[in-house]
């Protein structure tokens, strides 16, 4: 299999390191920080300075864009420690100076200052308007702008909305189901109820477009010019990392980014860089593995099929798979196509299998939900798996993406997408280390939450994550009141009781909610008998 093929089957993909853990700190040994490096001027743009330390300490730096590089700063000596340079430029501010892998890390401090609440937060649970049962990961936003989020896994959200945005409308829209839309300011501060009816279409309805998957794909492809951006813009997103070992949360990372997106005609790679985030952990010292997901900001960002096409949307690999158009669904109140795929019946060669959906009327592809079988995974055991130590067998069990879209702004515009990855850990017993067996998964997903499409520029390189970066790294501890007026998703649980729960799962509504959910059935039954006491005084 070629390097390109390899790719395209097993994309995003997800470096995964297993590291023993060896007591030994490398903040603890001679390192980059204590190094002495003699720099050629005292005085200059921070960015200059941190140019020189850099090129003559022979390591590089990474930092987000808080912190201010253009402007000037001195230091005392020319010949001194890379610990003491740093002191001396940053002696006005409050930096994190953390050492990792050939690499210095700049992480601005979290400074509260006196909060004084410009937004307003809407908190509610998207559910079946028949069966109660909550449905995850609907679209939450504003019908006229690019604001917006997702539901978590438990239907709940919350968007923060400003004074500004009043006048608008919102919108919640799962796939197969009847978008609901209200005006912001019918919307009180309570827990919003939205209940979503089921729209189910049949295939014979809809004539006006062919009926074959193959047909309907490839003139999919051939409209990603007219459906999706040709200018290059900025978006605003928030991501999330969580691990798991044998169901106990192990690890969260969370951050808001902003992506400059590059034209969907456009061969370049996106870029990403960090606005702020937050962490928690809960390893218990007793583990013998401590389980990494490097680079998965850019390989989240992969998920952007339209952009990234898997071998499904390939027509050189279109003959190693089976297609076949299921039925015709509402997504945002808009006819579109349901399309299942998987491999071929005898052909030797990993492939996907799932379900692709596509706008009837712009044949724009709008979103996909898709999986490596497991029978397939021997053959990403190489490319999930980058290091694991020795007599440690690791095995990936399973690997599942989503990714969705969203019209607006006469563009369909990357929304959501979600990666799961599973793997099984295996050791056996020896003189220094007990018998070991667990299975590890690691969720990431992320939501755009905004868009910027005036007076863009490509990010600085100083200010971009690189793909090989680990966001747990890169980022701070936890802050109850972190993020402000930025939209998030919300998580199964505040943030300090997900890394440390070891119990069951909760409920499937608190007592607030399900107090919700009957004031809004009492309401809709009031609205059900005032209308049909109208029709019978008509009738009469």
């Amino acid at each position: 299999m070629s390097l390109r093929e390899k790719y395209k089957v097993l994309f995003p993909v997800l470096l995964i390191f297993f590291m023993l853990n060896t007591g030994v700190s490398i903040m603890a040994q001679q390192g980059l920080l204590d190094t002495e490096v003699n720099i050629p001027h005292t005085t200059g743009e921070i960015d200059d300075l941190l140019k020189a330390i850099s090129r003559k300490g022979r390591f590089s730096f990474t930092y987000t864009s808080q912190i201010d590089t253009r402007r000037m700063a001195s230091v005392l000596h020319r010949k001194q420690t890379v610990r003491q340079h740093l002191a001396d430029i940053f002696r006005y501010d409050s930096i994190t100076i953390l050492e990792q892998n050939k690499k210095i890390l700049l992480v601005p401090k979290v400074v509260r200052l006196p909060e004084v609440s410009t937004y307003r937060s809407v908190r509610g649970i998207v559910i079946d308007s028949r069966s109660h049962r909550p449905l995850p990961y609907s679209s939450v936003f504003l019908r006229n702008q690019s604001k917006g989020t997702i539901a978590n896994a438990s239907g709940r959200f919350e968007i923060k909305l400003r004074p500004g945005d009043a006048h608008d409308t919102l919108g919640i829209s799962h796939m197969g189901y009847e978008m609901k839309t209200m005006p912001i300011s019918e919307v009180d501060s309570g827990i919003l109820v939205v209940r979503l009816s089921a729209e189910r279409l049949q295939i014979r309805e809809i004539v006006v477009k062919p009926m074959d998957p193959i047909y309907i794909i490839t003139k999919a492809i051939e409209s990603v010019v007219d459906n999706y951006d040709r200018k290059a813009a900025v978006f605003t997103g928030f991501f999330r990392e969580a691990t798991r070992q044998d169901n106990k949360n192990v690890s969260l990372s969370e951050a808001v980014i902003t992506v400059y997106k590059e034209p969907y005609t456009s061969l370049r790679e996106d870029q990403i860089k960090i606005f702020k985030g937050r962490k928690g952990s809960n390893i218990d010292e007793k583990e013998f593995v401590d389980f990494i997901v490097e680079g998965g900001l850019y390989n989240t960002l992969q998920l952007d099929i339209v952009k990234n096409k898997p071998t499904f949307l390939d027509a050189d690999y279109f003959a190693l798979y089976e297609y076949q158009l299921e039925k015709v669904i509402t997504h945002f109140n808009r006819l579109t196509y349901v399309i299942a795929f998987d491999q071929r019946e005898g052909v030797k060669y990993p492939c996907y299998k799932g379900t692709l959906f596509i706008d009837v009327e712009t044949l724009a592809i709008v979103g996909a939900s898709f999986e490596l079988p497991e029978s397939e995974m021997s053959y990403a055991a190489g490319t999930y798996v980058r290091k694991s130590p020795r007599r440690t067998g690791v095995k990936p069990l399973s690997a599942r993406y989503e990714v969705y879209y969203r019209f607006y702004n006469s563009r369909w515009n990357l929304s959501n997408a979600r990666s799961e990855v599973t793997m099984r850990v295996r050791r056996r017993k020896d003189k220094r280390q007990d018998k070991f067996n667990s299975v590890f998964s690691s969720v990431s997903e992320f939501v755009i939450t905004g868009k910027d499409t005036v007076n863009i520029v490509r990010f600085k390189t100083g200010e971009v994550s690189k793909p090989r970066d680990v966001l747990e790294k890169q980022i701070g501890e936890t802050d109850l009141e972190f993020w402000g007026d930025e939209n998030i998703i919300i998580p199964e649980e505040p943030l300090e009781k997900a890394i440390t729960r070891l119990g069951s799962r909760n409920a499937l509504f608190t007592e607030r909610e399900i107090q919700a959910i009957r004031i809004d059935e009492e309401k809709e039954e009031e609205k059900t008998a005032e209308k049909e006491q109208t029709e019978n005084n008509e009738q009469h």
